[in-house]
């Protein structure tokens, strides 16, 4: 599944941040020399195969569904209505009885069960009505109570079936089997059938054991409209009519998890190309796999990029993984209204429109989002579901390497795109900066009930794990990776799996013991920082390694793990050097000649590197003389500004530095520049109206003359990643108060609103210019862009282009219209999953807007459960960002004591994480404040 949000990371992304900042300040330009004098005591540090200290990774059983019965094969037929949303179901299941039993146990929220028929060997041994079932709302089950034990005394398994008659109502959230809002064939407003049971809501559906471990085959019946296209994970296999409705019957599936069954259905067309993804033929090629995309039929026309781009993802990955797609057809739906950006049901793969409507209007931008979240879904159709994790501790076995195929293979697909330099800048920052939390978790993580499954799929799991893959492959070598991928998926297919099951793979195909180096990275919480001591005359450079937090120095409980780091040191005149720091302390010796040196070459590795002052000087020379490639760069960029929140450096050290990347086209690094220029306003933006003015300035003399020299206009034979600069550096200037930008862009969204049949810019402008034009606008223009977003077939808007519109909608620094948003945000103009774009685009508009929100939350705050569920992963992440952008521990504890007597089930994780993020960007502000007014009346 894609990650719900476009995940953050502090100060190199939007406001909507997961990461943090802390509270003791290092010295001055160095780099914590008192740091690694006082890390080291206390306990002994672990080594980094995890001797000293052991790791538990044993199942949390607590909420899991006894052993007694084995499901092995599920017949279900559901009868929807689609007026009334009543649900009409059975399901026939045979199972293993592996003990004799006086209950059944198995999964089931909202739905009743009306009848229970138990057989074994054929016969009749029990049959119970509704009077016999009893359910735990909390644990999600029914208890079956039997009129008497059946099953044998000697323990050998029996064959038996249970006949289960039941009935339920299609769910008001998106999850379980719901609406989705779409149009006809005729262009008015229907309506859908879609199901979302990852992680765990087919028990919302169907009677079943709703565990990622219990694989079982699926045959599935559903009766629907005459004028619906019915479609699940397998092909259809008959039809039988019934006046105006229809009972599709769909082929046997091969074994697989609960999680993973899918339905759609509604008025559909669909496009289709042919694969050669199948098993091999007797000639040797491989078979034609149907591939289509369904969409409704106003919207068919515009899914033909992504058609062409699965076909071509899904024959590389055959290659890739050398083993057969294997089910029969791939199917990809368009679903208007989806929890995440992707899911990965085998065979039926959904996403949202925004991912599959990709038409020549569409940014670039969006364009490689489609192909990255087309391959991480697809990707899953082996690593997660022909091989699935034995529990959700190991989910990031599905989504750490899934968002790793998925750049990997956009990479492939496109290397003018420089895919792994946008990772270094966002994905991975959001791992470390999620994982400099001390409310963060470890990769494997211990999952505390089922309430806690949905929260794990975070940038922990699918950023962190991304990260430790793309590290241990860069290792390892990218062909004996892959050896042990095949030989993990050809081991485990069809069956469940876990991290020590990949390890010992990857052992044998490496002959290096993985699980040793890889123990401290994904059985324990947090990464380190590497000091390195460079004051010696001998060119040996000391290296030292400590857990890295936000919040500056780690207690000496917390750092207790050593870990296996490779340190990739490059210098101004030699290769890059693969060496290894494996216990506390290490050292390397450079050339004597060098003029600078750099750790963590091509930032593989997954770790943050503190250099001394007088090495920064030396690095920011060569990133000014272009001495390093942009990639590099982006690790000195990121780790400095990490280093400066955290208290190592001052944040004078990283204001030093930043005439020198002013010479650096990398769109990646004029990024992280504008995101940090942004960070230190909002974080300093309630001190005085004098440091928001330096602070704008400051911007303005950097982005305005980018701006101007590249201009408006995109060149023909250009390189996608100058255009991409440019459409970063304009809206930037205007941020910064540009008024030629400002004008320009204003002048521009009246051309167009004017004229829409004649759009006057470049579609990657659309979404900076409606932003520019409502924020530096009147009510004028926020009317019209309201327009454009209620009625963007007019305007010919794409479909992230209208999204563009509604964000900025929430742009406004008008206070009134602010609120008038927020409230629209919460009608039905706004999908429930499109909120969470209102609040992130408000939240940076003005520095008084987190105030506003906050307010407003609190105000409606029913009424957001009400719209998003009180369990939505949605909730949670509409929670972080209203709460992450404050800066002073007096909002942290205002907020801590207003959501103490809430109930937090979907965001326990969220919420400490942002709270903690809040004291840490606080602490900042505090040890820091006089360091930037010096800077800047210094620099003035």
């Amino acid at each position: 599944m894609a990650l719900k949000p476009d995940v953050s990371a502090f100060g190199v992304s939007d406001s909507n941040s997961e990461a943090t900042v802390p509270e003791e300040g290092g010295v001055d330009g160095v780099c914590g020399d008192d740091m690694s004098a006082k890390a080291g005591e206390g306990p002994e540090p672990a080594d980094f195969c995890g001797k000293t200290i052991t790791h538990n990774n044993d199942l949390d059983t607590t909420d899991m569904l006894p052993t007694s019965l084995s499901p092995t094969h599920y017949d279900i037929h559901l009868h929807p209505n689609i007026e009334s949303g009543h649900v009409v179901g059975s399901v026939a299941i045979d199972a293993m009885l592996n003990e004799r039993v006086e209950r059944i146990v198995l999964h089931a929220k909202t739905i009743d069960i009306q009848s229970v028929t138990v057989y074994l060997q054929s016969a009749v041994v029990a049959s119970v009505g509704p009077e016999a079932i009893s359910y735990d709302a909390e644990l999600e089950t029914a208890v079956i109570e039997l009129p008497s034990a059946v099953g044998g005394v000697a323990d050998v398994p029996e064959c038996a079936q249970l006949i289960i008659a039941f009935t339920g109502m299609v769910s008001d959230g998106m999850y379980g089997l719901y609406y989705s809002k779409c149009r006809d064939r005729s262009g008015e407003m229907s309506r859908m059938l879609v199901t979302q049971f990852q992680a765990k809501c087919a028990r919302m559906v169907f009677p079943c054991w709703d565990e990622p471990a219990t694989k079982a085959e699926f045959t599935l019946s559903l009766t629907v409209p005459t004028s619906f296209t019915a479609l699940s994970n397998m092909p259809v296999a008959h039809t039988a009519d019934h006046g105006a409705l229809k009972t599709v019957y769909f082929e046997r599936s091969p074994r697989m998890s609960t999680y993973l069954l899918a339905i759609v259905a509604g008025e559909l067309d669909y496009i289709e190309a042919v694969s050669c993804s199948g098993p091999h033929t007797s000639s040797g090629e491989r078979q034609p796999i149907v591939c289509r995309i369904y969409t409704p039929p106003a919207d068919i026309d515009k899914v033909q990029f992504s058609l062409d781009t699965a076909v071509r993802v899904l024959e590389r990955l055959v290659d890739m993984f050398d083993y057969a797609y294997p089910l029969p057809k791939l199917d990809l739906v368009a679903v208007p209204e989806l929890e995440a950006g992707g899911m990965e049901n085998w065979g039926l793969v959904l996403f949202r429109t925004v991912r599959l409507f990709i038409t020549k209007q569409t940014s670039l931008w969006i364009r490689q989002k489609a192909v990255y979240v087309i391959a991480h879904e697809l990707s899953h159709q082996w690593f997660g579901n022909l091989v699935t994790m034995a529990w959700w501790d190991d989910l990031w076995l599905n989504e750490g390497f899934a968002t790793w195929i998925g750049i990997y293979m956009t990479d492939q697909l496109y290397p003018e795109w420089r895919r792994w330099d946008h990772f270094v800048i966002e994905d991975r920052q959001a791992a470390l900066s999620a994982d400099s939390l001390r409310s963060s978790h470890p990769i494997q993580v211990t999952i505390k009930g089922s309430a806690d499954i949905d929260q794990v799929f975070d940038s922990i799991t699918y950023y962190k794990g991304c990260s430790l893959i793309r590290m241990l492959s860069a290792h390892l070598g990218i062909d004996v990776f892959m050896a042990g991928v095949r030989a993990y998926l050809a081991k485990h297919a069809y069956s469940t799996a876990t991290t020590s099951d990949l390890w010992q793979a990857l052992e044998c195909a490496s002959g290096i013991d993985v699980a040793c180096m890889m123990h401290s990275w994904t059985a324990h919480v947090g990464y380190p920082v590497i000091t390195v001591d460079d004051s010696a005359d001998d060119n040996v450079l000391q290296l030292h390694q400590h857990r890295y937090l936000h919040s500056g120095k780690p207690t000496p409980d917390e750092d207790r793990i050593v870990w296996w780091v490779p340190l990739g040191l490059m210098t101004s005149n030699s290769e890059a050097t693969h060496e290894i720091l494996h216990k506390r302390s290490g050292h390397v010796k450079v050339p004597a000649s060098a003029r600078w040196f750099k750790l963590n070459y091509d930032n593989a590795g997954l770790y943050r590197v503190c250099y001394s002052r007088t090495a920064l000087q030396r690095l920011a020379v060569a990133i000014q003389q272009g001495e390093l490639r942009t990639i590099d760069v982006v690790g000195v960029l990121n780790d400095t500004l990490a280093l400066v929140t955290s208290g190592y450096l001052r944040t004078s050290a990283l204001l030093d530095m930043l005439a020198s990347f002013k010479t650096v086209d990398g769109y990646v690094v004029w990024q992280i520049l504008g995101f940090f220029l942004e960070n230190l306003f909002l974080t300093w933006a309630d001190c005085s109206e004098t440091i928001r003015d330096q602070i704008r300035e400051l911007a303005r003399s950097m982005f305005a003359p980018k701006a101007a020299a590249l201009g408006w206009t995109h060149r023909v034979d250009e390189d996608p990643l100058v255009a991409r600069l440019r459409t970063i550096s304009i809206p930037r200037a205007a941020w910064a108060g540009d008024t030629s930008v400002i004008d320009q862009a204003c002048r521009l969204f009246t051309e167009f609103y004017l004229n829409p049949d004649d759009k006057p810019f470049h579609h990657d402008f659309t979404a900076s210019i409606f932003e520019i034009a409502v924020r530096n606008g009147d009510d004028i223009n926020y009317a019209r862009v309201c327009e454009m977003y209620e009625d963007s077939q007019r305007w010919h808007l794409s479909e992230d282009h209208r999204m563009a519109a509604l964000g900025a909608m929430a742009s406004s620094r008008n206070e009134k219209l602010m609120w008038q948003t927020l409230e629209y945000a919460l009608s039905d103009h706004v999908l429930p999953q499109d909120i969470n774009i209102v609040i992130g685009f408000m939240i940076s508009s003005h520095y008084r807007s987190k105030h506003v929100l906050w307010k407003w939350f609190c105000i409606n705050y029913q009424r957001v459960v009400d719209r998003l569920g009180e369990c939505s992963a949605l909730l949670g992440h509409v929670v972080g960002t209203v709460i992450g952008e404050f800066a002073n521990e007096e909002m942290a504890t205002e907020i801590e004591a207003w959501f103490a007597d809430k109930r937090t089930t979907a965001f326990d994780r969220t919420l400490p994480q942002s709270l903690e993020f809040i004291r840490v960007r606080a602490a900042w502000y505090y040890r820091d404040k006089d360091d930037v007014s010096e800077w800047f009346s210094k620099y003035a």
